[in-house]
């Protein structure tokens, strides 16, 4: 039993690493004359996770690991970005504090509905994107311009002219990426908020009879799930010098496949964040892998595509994740 225990833990926390590898070497070979292992296209593939959702994922794995959803992600995102730029024409500080706010009241209020209103998370935080899309058409008429050293900060590059095939240096955004990345690996296995979240998403009533505090836990996960969005937001704002009003639509389902694709089982209690970044690369891989097919192969059937795949690994992971459950099980009625 206890060596099913010890496969069943690896093969969890592995079987993403290997899709991904699996990937990397599958485009690799079938793009030799494309240089898909170039460091500029690998960077560029960094850059394109850290811009269109991968923080996004980061942040929705908090809440599905408490068996909850967040449909608001990609609204907060957008409204970040313009509040950031409304209020930073007045003091840029102020427009930073303002976007990240945002994502703090954001994932205050769907998280009171959820535990205090008895609400369903899917109901509440689709309500929350409603209501925020309507605010930036309130608040906003036209792109917000991002202007100042200060704002635009994330226009930044590092190490210019240290890797080979980029002179013009790396976008921060990709450091940035790794450093939430870690930070949020960080929480989730050496903190007690961390454990509390796999207790709670595992079994909420026995998680509660542990002396959780299961609210405050599972409003704890919509407020970080908010401020990283909020945050994914202004960084995005602050790189392209603009905050769009229609920024950040349908991320909400990006971010959704990618923690699927990295193993977070959407009933909760099971996923890493390591997994979720592996299912970033994956998502954005098989996006660029688009790229070098043949024009004539229309984005709707790109989008059937990507549905498709999205399905299939969530299906193999279940597969084995099932099978090996299964034997556990078995092994320990003959134990």
């Amino acid at each position: 039993m206890k060596l099913l225990k010890q496969a069943y833990h690896s093969l969890y926390s592995r079987s993403t690493i290997l899709a991904f590898l699996l990937l990397v070497i599958f485009a690799s070979f079938i793009f030799q004359d494309k240089n898909f292992l170039t460091a500029n296209n690998i960077f560029n593939i960094l850059l394109k996770a850290a811009k269109n959702g991968g923080f996004l994922a980061l942040g929705m794995t908090f809440v599905i690991l408490c068996a909850e959803i967040d449909l608001s992600v990609g609204a907060v995102f957008a409204l970040s970005g313009v509040v950031m730029g409304l209020a930073g024409a007045y003091n840029p500080w102020l427009g930073i504090v303002s976007g990240l706010v945002v994502g703090l009241i954001s994932g205050l209020m769907i998280g009171f509905m959820v535990t205090k209103m008895r609400i369903s998370s899917w109901i509440a935080s689709l309500a929350m994107l409603f209501a925020l899309r309507g605010v930036i058409q309130i608040i906003a008429k036209k792109s917000v311009v991002i202007e100042g050293d200060i704002l635009t900060f994330a226009k930044a590059k590092i190490l210019p002219e240290v890797i080979p095939g980029m002179t013009s240096g790396i976008s921060i955004l990709i450091p940035l990426l790794f450093i939430m990345t870690f930070l949020c690996m960080y929480v989730s296995h050496h903190t007690r908020f961390g454990m509390q979240i796999y207790a709670v998403g595992g079994n909420c009533e026995a998680a509660r009879m542990m002396g959780i505090n299961v609210d405050r836990i599972k409003i704890s996960a919509f407020v970080c799930c908010g401020l990283i969005a909020a945050l994914s937001g202004i960084l995005l704002a602050s790189s392209s010098g603009s905050a769009t009003l229609s920024a950040g639509n349908t991320y909400e389902t990006y971010a959704i496949a990618m923690c699927a694709i990295g193993g977070v089982k959407l009933t909760g209690g099971e996923g890493k964040f390591s997994g979720t970044f592996f299912g970033i690369l994956i998502y954005f891989i098989i996006n660029t892998i688009f790229t070098y097919l043949p024009t004539s192969i229309s984005v709707h059937w790109q989008s059937i595509i990507m549905g498709a795949l999205v399905l299939i690994s969530v299906a193999v992971q279940s597969e084995i994740f099932g099978r090996i459950q299964f034997h556990r099980k078995k092994a320990g009625k003959t134990i």
